[in-house]
């Protein structure tokens, strides 16, 4: 019998909202930009070591591969380099790897850009 229930009980949901709300506010004091980069593009990893999704053309209207992100790096980087200053995205990311209790093909991941800080500013 299929079990359509989430493995997550309730109060694993409300604290992972709690949690990502005060991500937001810890970023918000300190006027660091919220962004958002696509899920899809058609570039893959430069990483030999993170395997990616790829969606065949076959299967959209680009009529070319389309790979979902493994990060959102590339993008948060070209934001940099036009001058966005603070940046952070939390966003699903995806990665071909195995299924386990530890790993999961898709994930939420936490980025952050803060142009100029060394990494001990960062710790501080």
């Amino acid at each position: 019998m299929l079990d359509w229930r989430t493995s997550a009980s309730p109060e694993i949901l409300k604290l992972r909202a709690w949690m990502l709300a005060e991500i937001r506010r810890f970023f918000a004091e300190r006027e660091v930009l919220e962004v958002e980069t696509p899920i899809l593009d058609t570039s893959s990893v430069t990483d030999v070591h993170i395997q990616s999704f790829e969606i065949g053309a076959e299967t959209n209207s680009l009529q070319q591969a389309l790979f979902l992100q493994t990060s959102p790096e590339y993008a948060m980087k070209r934001m940099l380099s036009a001058d966005s200053g603070a940046i952070y995205q939390i966003c699903k990311a995806f990665r071909r790897e195995e299924r386990t209790q530890q790993h999961n093909p898709e994930f939420t991941l936490l980025e952050w850009y803060q142009p100029g800080y060394s990494m001990q500013a960062l710790m501080d």
